[in-house]
């Protein structure tokens, strides 16, 4: 398991995968004041696979690896405490309604983003390879009831992907800007990562 501090170096990718920070950039974010330490610990990181590191000029440069099987769980970790630590309401009921054991549940809307209002619905996004009508079906009759009102989308896999490798805007894309993610983490960046190297740009 990696400390707080290595957990933090990853944290910074979360929001950006396919960004890119300098050694001395990662220092400032994690407020350490040694290079050395966090070049040591982004090559420990490196060595495992789940920070890739290029040098550019005079700087190393360092990026996630969205093909690190290591790395995609840790950023599930990261997501999934993130959105526990919300206290979004319902959640665990709402994931109970979803009949199936393979399915990935996020928050979006203005509840992922902090910004709800009393009267705001909770909109929440499934993303499975089953009976998605009855998903469907089940969280619009129940949730329906809740206070907050749930606001369900229910996608496949090909869905989901298909939208996200439109030309045009869509949900699933803004979803990409704004999510919480509950349960299926891993799945979801198995998802954005082969959507990735189909020219979905992250």
């Amino acid at each position: 398991m990696l400390t707080g501090k290595e957990l933090r170096i990853i944290d910074i990718f979360r929001k950006q995968l396919s960004g890119t920070v300098t050694i001395n950039e990662i220092s400032k974010i994690v407020k350490t004041t040694s290079y050395s330490w966090t070049f040591n610990t982004v090559k420990k990181l490196a060595d495992q696979r789940i920070i890739l590191i290029e040098t550019k000029g005079h700087s190393k440069i360092a990026r996630i690896n969205l093909d690190s099987t290591l790395a995609v769980k840790y950023l599930s970790l990261l997501d999934e405490l993130e959105a526990d630590e919300r206290k979004i309401p319902h959640i665990e009921e709402i994931s109970r309604m979803i009949n199936t054991p393979y399915f990935t549940l996020m928050i979006a809307g203005s509840y992922a983003k902090g910004t709800q209002k009393k009267n705001s619905d909770l909109d929440i996004v499934v993303i499975t390879n089953d009976d998605t009508i009855a998903i469907m079906n089940t969280l619009k009759n129940k949730g329906g009831l809740m206070i907050p009102e749930v606001h369900p989308y229910v996608f496949t896999q090909k869905e989901y992907t298909s939208m996200l490798l439109s030309k045009e805007e869509n949900y699933a894309k803004l979803i990409f800007k704004d999510r919480l993610i509950f349960f299926g983490a891993q799945n979801y960046y198995r998802i954005i990562n082969e959507a990735r190297k189909h020219g979905f740009p992250l």
